[in-house]
């Protein structure tokens, strides 16, 4: 790209490669969970007597680390490469000799790297995951991935990443598809000179292997070595087949046979090998809420249950849940690890985001009491386990409302909702009325409302119902409208955007007008400021658009010579209607 000046250079097309890096890690990562705000960039260790060279080299170099920071890698490297365990291993051929010590002091980098990353973010929103390093040129060159601690954090993990203190398994979902993508990185770079894409594989390929990757932590507690391999594809299979026209359903407990937590109800005189997929759908059929298939990964040895307390830091039992059609759950005491549909693999689905709840509450009701947000939370809990699906309507005019609509509902008697109620109330069609206090003024009511552009064709009855009720009544007092699927999943209406820091747009745009102060044009600075700036203009004023817009006329006008050979085309951004004091935290 002409005007691209490279200050710490490892080779041409770095910039190039970590660009498609970061576009491929958005792909998958958006795939497992959309906040977990992917970030990629490269770290090269010099590690060749080449005068001209930095020692340590950063791509992009804004990336809130300075070369400085990893000075003493090779020191660390060093001490972490005499207390590798591995030393203690000896080859008798020469050559496999030279192998194992690489090995270890490619893996001692590594581990340095990592180290001086968490030393320097401690206190940082960011956690990092570092790639085997590829070399290039004279350099280790590390590709680091960074995710939200915070989002993964909130994930449920296991807790070991070994099985018999040797084979590497996997915690989560999210960290396969982190070794997944960090080995397709490693990979790339082994041919690095050129511009094009460097990860050849979808987003969706790199996710199903995640899936296949992890299931060897739920294989690996069966303890046979032979059903290591091909359990998710068997999952999968079982899980596609109709048995006499029915879909399987049906829970698969994999353990050691001899588990102390196990108690068989039947067992087979001759085992089936649970690639006989066939048989073990035919089997399935057998089981129910009380008894399910017993397996090692490798066999199904007949049916049974857990009994007894299970201690769940031994981790040593997993279930597979056969839930529908080509659809299937993997859990570990009752934690749901993975979800599995159409060979997709995803993270479990939350039926009702916490976080989202306690933060648009309060905006939609003034001065809401905690104690009230609690109480309604738990009802929105409860109303999840009704199996046709079901609606809250929170209004502060729930008392007039039920009078209005008093012949399309069956008007109560106030009455504090409790979690025991819940269920009854929400078994005949309508919505519940209720006001912010959890009392209660109406069941069954039917909905009216204008037709609005905001409904939306692909989603059922009940939620476009709500979304005419709240474009008619939604700015006549407190008023958000709880949606309850069938698969307990819940929307809320209005569909409020989370909150941002009002001085993060402040920064944001300070450091764009930073770009004119250059003598010439950063264009990674200019690119990625207009990305951001268009990925939050629902938050910005009109003012700030104003401003923005003239600061990217005046960058465009004073560089206009290195935007010459190619440019991006930016429209002027335009403030919402609809933003207002409520969106800033």
């Amino acid at each position: 790209m002409k005007g691209h000046l490279i200050n710490y250079f490892m080779w041409g097309y770095q910039l190039h490669v970590q660009v498609s890096f970061k576009v491929s890690a958005e792909s998958l990562f958006k795939k497992i969970d959309s906040r977990l705000d992917p970030e990629v960039f490269f770290i090269g260790v010099l590690v060749e007597e080449k005068p001209d060279r930095h020692p340590i080299c950063l791509e992009p170099e804004d990336i809130g680390f300075l070369p400085e920071s990893f000075s003493d890698v090779h020191s660390l490297a060093k001490e972490l490469e005499k207390v590798d365990e591995e030393n203690r291993i000896f080859h008798s051929h020469e050559i496999a000799q030279e192998n194992h010590n690489r090995r270890i002091a490619t893996r001692s980098y590594k581990e340095a790297i990592s180290k001086i990353l968490k030393r320097e973010s401690v206190f940082g929103e960011k956690e990092y995951f570092v790639a085997t390093p590829t070399y290039i040129d004279g350099y280790h060159v590390f590709t680091v991935l960074a995710l939200n601690k915070k989002i993964l954090d909130s994930h449920y993990e296991l807790t070991k990443d070994f099985f018999n203190d040797r084979y590497t398994i996997f915690r989560s979902l999210i960290k396969s598809a982190i070794n997944i993508f960090l080995g397709e990185c490693s990979n790339a770079l082994k041919d690095p000179h050129t511009s094009g894409g460097a990860i050849d594989r979808r987003a969706e390929e790199l996710l199903r292997e995640a899936g296949r990757q992890f299931m060897y932590t739920a294989a690996a507690a069966g303890g046979d070595i032979m059903g290591l391999h091909g359990l998710y594809d068997a999952c999968n299979e079982i899980a596609s087949m109709k048995y006499e026209g029915a879909i399987g359903l049906g829970k698969m407990i994999l353990a050691p046979k001899d588990h102390k937590n196990l108690k068989f109800t039947l067992q087979l005189k001759t085992p089936i090998r649970v690639r006989d997929y066939r048989k073990v759908r035919k089997f399935l059929e057998i089981s129910d809420d009380r008894s399910a298939l017993i397996s090692d990964s490798a066999v199904i040895y007949g049916l049974g249950e857990l009994k007894g307390k299970y201690n769940p830091k031994e981790e040593s039992v997993f279930v597979v849940n056969f839930t529908s059609h080509f659809q299937w759950e993997l859990s570990h005491d009752n934690n749901s690890l993975m979800e599995v549909e159409y060979r997709d693999p995803r993270l479990p689905k939350e039926k009702i985001n916490r976080e989202k709840f306690y933060s648009d509450l309060p905006r939609l009701f003034d001065s809401i009491s905690k104690d009230d947000v609690d109480d309604l939370w738990d009802i929105a809990l409860e109303a999840t386990k009704q199996k046709h699906g079901t609606m809250l309507v929170i209004s502060d005019n729930a008392n007039s409302e039920s009078e209005r609509l008093g012949n399309q509902c069956f008007p109560l008697k106030p009455i504090k909702l409790s979690d025991s109620l819940i269920q009854q109330i929400t078994s005949i069609d309508g919505a519940v009325l209720l006001d912010r206090n959890s009392v209660c003024y109406a069941i069954g009511v039917i909905l009216d409302g204008l037709a609005t552009e905001k409904g939306d064709s692909s989603r059922g009855a009940r939620y476009n119902s709500a979304v005419r009720y709240y474009e008619q009544f939604g700015n006549g007092g407190g008023l958000a409208l709880v949606i309850i699927s069938e698969d307990g999943m819940i929307n809320l209406i209005p569909d409020l955007k989370p909150q941002i820091k009002k001085r993060d747009i402040s920064d944001a745009i300070a450091k764009f007008k930073n770009i004119l102060s250059g003598s010439s044009l950063n264009h990674k600075s200019f690119n990625y400021g207009m990305s951001d700036f268009q990925s939050i203009n629902f938050y910005l004023s009109q003012s700030e658009c104003d401003e923005i817009n003239d600061t990217r006329k005046q960058i465009e006008e004073k560089f206009k010579t290195d935007l010459a050979e190619m440019r991006i085309v930016y429209e002027d951004l335009k403030s919402s209607p609809e933003m207002n004091d409520s969106y800033y935290k």
